[in-house]
């Protein structure tokens, strides 16, 4: 757009399409004027302020001039800097690889030497043994087995190999060499002490020990390193036995021959059906030796320092591997016949007893019973127990002896039975056979067996008792009854011993794992402190079956007793003369029979059964005649003064003592004919009083008023009818 149409949209835009816009000229020309000033002014300004601000930016382009001058001479020297540099590194790495291949060249010679110093060690171990210097030889191997042993962390591994197969090749060699020197020096000592040697008294030259007691050092030193031995296993079970020191092997090695030619092949003493013959062999070789071997052996391997190993624990785990051996191929015919099965087992936890209890063998120690413990011997194991203990069971319940009372110092208050005694000889004999078991799932296993074996004869025994349907005094009841008391009481007993406890710990453990899994819980949230023992349900039933049993005697005896009783329960009890009308007063002739029927059956009760059973019956016993001489006798008849007078009679002199034979205050258990005696024998005056007085009371202060004449257990409402009872008495 020119200036012309500029200014021509100028004067549109404010004078407008009106006329009378016409107006605003003046206006217009007053904004043009002013807008021509400010342009005349600032033009003014311009020529005065451009010397200035040019003159400024020259300088700035100078100074911009000068810094770049310097960054480029800074520029130049780096650059000469680094190339000075690369040319240094340049010879630096070359320096660098000198000096890596010298250091490689120190190694290799460093590893020569070392080889060379192998070689030289070899060297005089071969010197000194042609030269039969063994000291010089046991400490130059001791020094080879020490480099061998500093070596294993290296990795040289070739070097590494080196060192071991020439210390093996020095070790095989050095011992072929002690061997035969210390296997002549045994037989100088008579070793072993067996066959034609087990008699012979032992009189051993001084310098005879001394030589085997310096090469029994010489076999120790003579050691291989622990990482060094490679364990020849022929059978998984023999892992868990440690090989056992170089004294111990060679002193083990002439019975383990005897062993092997005894006990292997078509030799007579090879006999399936005789175990015993090689479990007996080894126990005396032990009995025989070991005492020997820790007086002499043990010493020397104390004072070398080498006390971590127990010769004595060495020597009869090398002879109890033996056994295990044999057991194991024993057990492998065996198996598939019942007898000899049985038979061998039998004979190994014998053997595993005598090594434990009577040997000491360490329990930490394999033995026997790991052969045992096997999976599938095991489940053949306790299939058997189970077998022959039902077996025994059936014996002992069958055998025509088996309620007799056995003979002793406590016959009068135990009674204990001959089926008491055996059956818990036969649970004994059980525990003892599997508590030397290692594992506690395997130990448990067997207690299950014991508690099933405990509930099969309680149903035995009910089973007997219900083919046995005569008088409960004159049949097996009581003997079943004491044996049921005292089989109870000494699983109690057993309960609370050390290995029934842990066993019950472990049980409570099993099964708060087994709940916790079931129901995907933390272990820890099911286990809480453990009570009670294993034996508490099994104990538990046998209780609840001799009350139930203490109960049936208790009643056919109140039956026989109350039997007899109908003459007096009839008598005329309202008829009788008084105490001033006879000469004296005696039991009356109508329950004379009721009375020696009482008498003759607690005697029985006493003789059958024992005291703390008899306690309880004669207890339930009174209790019973207690209630039924107050409701079959007093509260069914009327009674004058000589009626109430015989009956006092009869109670406290006839009654009461035939239980003061058994007890020292009978009539504390027969409140109710007690007191129904006090109320029958008061004063009449007393009497009319006291029944106006209950009549009259509530039941609070009724049995107050009856306290007050020394009537407390009896019912009020009880007490009227037996006040009323009295013939003297006239009531309403």
């Amino acid at each position: 757009m020119d200036i012309k149409q500029k200014i021509i949209q100028r004067f549109n835009e404010e004078m407008g399409s009106s006329l009378k816009g016409l107006d605003n000229i003046k206006h217009f020309h007053e904004c043009l004027q002013a807008e021509k000033d400010e342009i005349e002014k600032s033009l003014s300004m311009a020529s005065s302020e451009a010397p200035s601000k040019v003159k400024a930016a020259v300088q700035n382009v100078e100074h911009v001039t000068v810094e770049f001058e310097k960054l480029q001479t800074s520029a130049t020297e780096v650059y000469n800097n680094i190339q000075e540099s690369i040319q240094e590194n340049s010879e630096n790495s070359e320096v660098q690889e000198v000096i890596d291949k010298i250091g490689q060249l120190d190694k290799c010679l460093s590893y020569l030497n070392f080889i060379k110093f192998i070689e030289d060690i070899s060297d005089e171990i071969e010197n000194s043994l042609l030269s039969a210097d063994d000291e010089s030889v046991i400490t130059l191997y001791t020094n080879l087995s020490e480099i061998s042993c500093q070596l294993q962390s290296s990795s040289c591994h070739h070097l590494v190999n080196y060192v071991r197969e020439t210390l093996h090749f020095w070790h095989n060699l050095i011992k072929e060499k002690l061997s035969k020197e210390y296997n002549d020096v045994l037989k100088s000592l008579k070793w072993p002490f067996c066959g034609t040697n087990a008699n012979t008294v032992i009189t051993s030259l001084p310098e005879t020990i001394t030589r085997f007691k310096i090469l029994t050092e010489y076999l120790l030193h003579l050691q291989l390193p622990d990482e060094n031995i490679k364990p020849v296993v022929t059978s998984a079970l023999l892992t868990d036995f440690a090989s056992v020191c170089l004294p111990v092997t060679l002193l083990v090695r002439p019975l383990r021959q005897r062993f092997i030619y005894h006990f292997t092949g078509t030799k007579l003493t090879n006999r399936q059906d005789k175990p015993e013959w090689f479990f007996t062999q080894v126990l005396t070789w032990i009995k025989d030796h070991v005492q020997w071997v820790q007086k002499y052996v043990q010493p020397v391997a104390d004072s070398i320092g080498f006390n971590h190993i127990d010769v004595k624990a060495e020597f009869m785990r090398a002879l109890v591997q033996l056994a295990v051996e044999k057991l194991h191929s024993e057990l492998a015919i065996a198996q598939h016949d019942d007898a000899l099965f049985a038979h061998l087992v039998d004979e190994a936890l014998g053997f595993e007893r005598e090594l434990r209890e009577t040997l000491l063998y360490p329990s930490s120690q394999p033995a026997t019973v790991f052969v045992l413990t096997q999976a599938h011997i095991f489940v053949k194991w306790i299939n058997m127990e189970k077998k022959y203990a039902t077996e025994k069971m059936d014996a002992i319940l069958n055998s025509n002896t088996a309620w007799e009372i056995l003979s002793g110092p406590d016959v009068n208050d135990m009674k204990e039975t001959e089926c008491a005694n055996a059956f818990l000889t036969l649970l004994t004999t059980i525990s003892d056979r599997y508590k030397h078991l290692p594992q506690p799932g395997h130990r448990l296993q067997f207690l299950e067996l014991q508690l099933e074996l405990i509930d099969d004869w309680r149903v035995r025994l009910l089973q007997l008792l219900h083919e046995d349907c005569i008088d409960p005094l004159a049949s097996l009841m009581p003997c079943i009854l004491n044996t049921l008391h005292y089989v109870a009481n000494v699983l109690d007993e057993w309960g609370v011993t050390v290995h029934f406890l842990q066993l019950h710990f472990f049980k409570k453990q099993f099964e708060a794992v087994e709940c916790a899994t079931d129901e995907g819980k933390d272990v820890t949230e099911h286990i809480g402190e453990i009570e009670g023992t294993v034996f508490d349900e099994a104990v538990a039933l046998l209780r609840r079956l001799e009350k139930e049993l203490v109960n049936e005697i208790s009643d056919s005896v109140a039956l026989d007793v109350k039997a007899k009783s109908r003459p007096y329960r009839t008598d005329k009890w309202f008829a009788m003369q008084s105490a001033k009308e006879v000469a004296s007063l005696s039991v009356t002739p109508s329950g004379c029979p009721m009375f020696q029927e009482l008498g003759t059956r607690l005697h029985i009760l006493h003789e059958a059964l024992t005291l703390p059973l008899f306690h309880q019956a004669w207890k339930q016993l009174a209790f019973q005649f207690d209630q039924f001489l107050l409701e079959e006798v007093v509260l069914v008849n009327h009674f004058n003064t000589g009626g109430a007078e015989q009956l006092q009679y009869d109670i406290f002199r006839n009654l009461f003592p035939l239980f003061g034979l058994y007890i020292s205050k009978p009539e504390s258990f027969f409140p109710l004919i007690k007191e129904a005696c006090v109320l029958l024998n008061i004063l009449i005056g007393s009497a009319i009083l006291l029944l106006d007085a209950l009549n009259t009371s509530d039941e609070d202060t009724a049995k107050e008023i009856l306290a007050d004449v020394g009537v407390h257990k009896m019912s009020p409402d009880v007490a009227i009818k037996i006040i009323q009872s009295r013939t003297d008495v006239i009531y309403e």
